[in-house]
């Protein structure tokens, strides 16, 4: 099976990165995962569970997360995820778009008010 490009999955949707970012440290279950976005967005992210779980489904199918062999609670009953080697190189990807953004848009800024604007 030939390995996807990670360019191929850009750009990502904001919940695409921000799971990316939260299983960048370590695998987790759904309910921590949606707990880590809140927190690292302020509150300005609040992924509602059914789309959560929707996404998680996808990003499981297309190779950038994994169900983890580790299981969550007393009960192992939640499914604990994990970001695979595409999906770090895909978040990497993405950092580095962002980067670029932000360095056009900060030229861009800079040399309107050069101009005065």
């Amino acid at each position: 099976m030939s390995r996807r490009d990670p360019q191929s999955f850009l750009p990502l949707t904001h919940l695409t990165y921000h799971l990316l970012f939260a299983l960048a440290d370590e695998p987790a279950h759904a309910y921590a995962l949606v707990h880590a976005i809140r927190e690292r967005s302020e509150g300005r992210i609040d992924p509602g569970t059914g789309s959560f779980y929707s996404m998680i489904r996808q990003a499981v199918d297309d190779g950038l997360v994994r169900e983890s062999a580790r299981s969550a609670g007393s009960d192992g009953r939640r499914r604990v995820y994990d970001v695979t080697p595409l999906g770090r190189d895909v978040l990497h990807a993405e950092v580095r778009r962002l980067e670029q953004q932000l360095a056009a848009t900060r030229r861009t800024l800079a040399a309107a008010e050069r101009r005065g604007r």
